[in-house]
């Protein structure tokens, strides 16, 4: 099936990542635990705690994230192609916003963790696809982490994960392609890798 559209992760897979996770997990004191789990279900001022470390440790990254080499190019061609880019993240809006804004980058669908179930959901993809008039099956999720994958994989979507030291962690065995390069999505959508 052809690719319709494309969704991008942004820390990691679109630009570097720049967040210290051990740091924002000792601040936040909460153990070996998903923050947005956390987050999800803490109340009150534990859950405003929480959500403040987070949005400090956001901003840090935010202010400091570069592109990842050839993310320009493959946006770039991806427009060339008349194909629709989102960017699915499980950042806040406002890290979204800055990061975009600072490094130029524009997408038809920017989606945030406060946009509804983040990654690894299948809704997010599935809400992009819809709204592009495609199936999630007509849809490449790239990214660089497992919630990516789950994400793509529990939608019916394809994904790219990149591996830019080309070690395939486990759960990168499930995704459709694995790619040490962003420039391999153009070949993926232009059909040239099966």
């Amino acid at each position: 099936m052809a690719i319709r559209g494309v969704i991008f992760d942004m820390d990691g897979t679109l630009t570097t990542m720049c967040f210290d996770f051990a740091a924002i997990k000792a601040e936040a004191n909460v153990g070996d635990v998903d923050l947005l789990d956390y987050l999800a279900c803490a109340q009150g001022a534990e859950r405003e705690r929480i959500h403040q470390i987070i949005l400090k440790y956001e901003k840090i990254a935010a202010a400091r994230t570069k592109l990842n080499r050839g993310a320009r190019t493959v946006l770039r061609g991806l427009r060339q192609r008349r194909l629709p880019t989102a960017l699915l993240t499980r950042n806040s809006r406002r890290s979204v916003d800055l990061v975009c804004r600072r490094l130029g980058l524009t997408f038809d669908i920017a989606i945030s963790r406060e946009d509804g179930p983040y990654k690894p959901s299948p809704e997010p993809i599935r809400n992009i696809a819809r709204r592009w008039g495609v199936t999630p099956a007509e849809v490449l999720m790239v990214g660089d982490y497992k919630w990516d994958v789950l994400c793509a994989h529990n939608a019916g979507a394809p994904c790219a994960v990149l591996v830019a030291d080309g070690i395939v962690p486990e759960w990168g065995k499930n995704a459709t392609f694995v790619i040490r390069r962003l420039a391999e999505v153009l070949a993926i959508v232009d059909g040239e890798v099966s």
